[in-house]
């Protein structure tokens, strides 16, 4: 294991892993609302933050759809 985390043989993360990420997020999204650290960012900073939201955003939805429609 490299950096020390665990993962499944696939290299994918676990149930628990993704969970725990999530909350790391909403944590960091309450304390950049609270601190306005966002906002006190560089503007290629803050684009590249928000193409980055955007590019997760639009691979959760191609992953709901494809799940939807029973492709793999």
């Amino acid at each position: 294991m490299t950096s020390g985390r665990r993962s499944n043989r696939s290299g994918r993360r676990t149930g628990a892993q993704r969970k725990s990420a999530r909350r790391n997020v909403r944590k960091a999204a309450r304390a950049a609302r609270q601190r306005r650290t966002i906002a006190k960012l560089p503007k290629k900073t803050r684009s590249a933050l928000g193409k980055q939201a955007n590019k997760v955003k639009r691979q959760r939805r191609a992953a709901g759809r494809s799940a939807r429609h029973g492709k793999t």
